[in-house]
């Protein structure tokens, strides 16, 4: 009878690869709600102004976004190299 200290078989070693997915929700300055500009002045004088408004709301959302979107595809870079 082999003790198993004397045997001169070597052990098998076996890796076990597990893979967990961990939700990472974006920072806080990232989320920010697009609220539209408040015109409420009835005088058609007054509408070029509310116009730029809400260009200005446009454009602080799409700048929102592309910071989101780069932030996303900087955790997906992070993702793929582990």
């Amino acid at each position: 009878m082999m003790l198993s200290g004397c045997s001169s078989t070597p052990p098998i070693v076996r890796t076990v690869v597990t893979k967990q997915t961990q939700y990472v929700l974006p920072p806080q300055s990232l989320m920010s709600q697009c609220l539209p500009a408040k015109c409420s002045s009835d005088a058609n004088a007054d509408l070029p102004d509310c116009i730029i408004q809400l260009l200005a709301v446009i454009a602080k959302c799409d700048t929102d976004w592309q910071k989101l979107e780069t932030w996303r595809m900087e955790k997906q870079h992070e993702q793929s190299i582990h």
